[in-house]
């Protein structure tokens, strides 16, 4: 018996309902130890193969989607006619209501969604498949960040694949020079803005009233919405990519910077993101 292991498989971005905080974007990156016997070439499996099955496993499962704890007395759930609509109280800022084709959400049975129940809930989904990995050990952890990050979630109306979804979401690092030296002042300021909040695009928006927001689309899967507190949203102009939301923090960092060059480098989970600059020209940064 041996045991092989492979780091950073692959990363989930999701969005979970919380009880304090409401609706949270995260992203976890997921590690791998399995357990088995040598076959033939003298492997428990090959790493290649391995990777690519987990991870499309993973993603099928949980990227992408809004984690729903079932146990939590503040949830109702229903499903009508293909789609599911949930209600969930206890964030002190309000309610958060949410419906979509049943694809874009996950019900953990779990009274708070955390990176153990969520582990909990993935290994006991992939022991089950074909070929079994009942002898899978799975870690989720957050990404180590030296300096600001901010958690959001939002929905792309016009992607082909599940960035459309309307309540997905990252936590991402966020980065910014002025003149070629790091800014980390502006870093926190900017990303302190965009932190635990939902990202909607105007365009999108249906109702507001009573202090309360609420969005919806069609897209490719289906009709989404979503309503919660006005005070746990930012309202944008355009599709909140991340190329759209790197321009909008160049462009709000430089009026704080006069006369200077500004970097942003804006991530989107985990070592993926956009570049943008805004100010007076003075050459390239490293």
């Amino acid at each position: 018996m041996a045991t092989l292991f492979v780091e950073q498989i692959s990363v989930v971005d999701c969005a979970l309902l919380d009880a304090e905080a409401g609706l949270l974007g995260a992203s976890w990156i997921v590690d791998a130890e399995l357990e088995g016997d040598l076959d033939r070439q003298g492997m428990v499996e090959d790493f290649g193969p391995l990777k690519r099955r987990l991870k499309q496993a993973l993603d099928a499962l949980v990227d992408h989607r809004l984690l729903v704890p079932r146990r939590h007395p503040g949830l109702w759930l229903a499903q009508h006619d293909g789609r599911l609509a949930l209600h969930f109280d206890g964030p002190v800022d309000g309610a958060i209501e949410h419906h979509s084709p049943p694809a874009a959400v996950a019900v953990l049975d779990a009274e708070r969604i955390d990176a153990g129940t969520l582990t909990e809930y993935l290994q006991a989904r992939l022991a089950l498949q074909d070929p079994p990995t009942a002898r899978l050990r799975l870690q989720l952890r957050a990404e180590a960040i030296d300096g600001a990050a901010y958690r959001y979630v939002h929905g792309l109306r016009q992607h082909d694949g599940p960035c459309q979804r309307i309540a997905h979401g990252h936590r991402s690092r966020l980065s910014i020079w002025t003149d070629g030296q790091r800014d980390r002042r502006l870093e926190t300021g900017l990303a302190k803005a965009w932190h635990r909040r939902y990202l909607g695009r105007r365009d999108d928006l249906l109702h507001a009233a009573g202090g309360r927001l609420r969005f919806g689309y069609r897209a490719g899967e289906g009709a989404f919405e979503l309503e919660l507190p006005a005070s746990r949203c930012a309202l944008l102009d355009a599709p909140t990519t991340v190329e759209n939301l790197a321009a909008l923090l160049a462009a709000q960092a430089a009026p704080l910077r006069p006369g200077r060059r500004v970097r942003v480098r804006a991530y989107e989970g985990v070592q993926k993101g956009a570049v943008a600059e805004a100010g007076p020209v003075q050459g390239a940064f490293s």
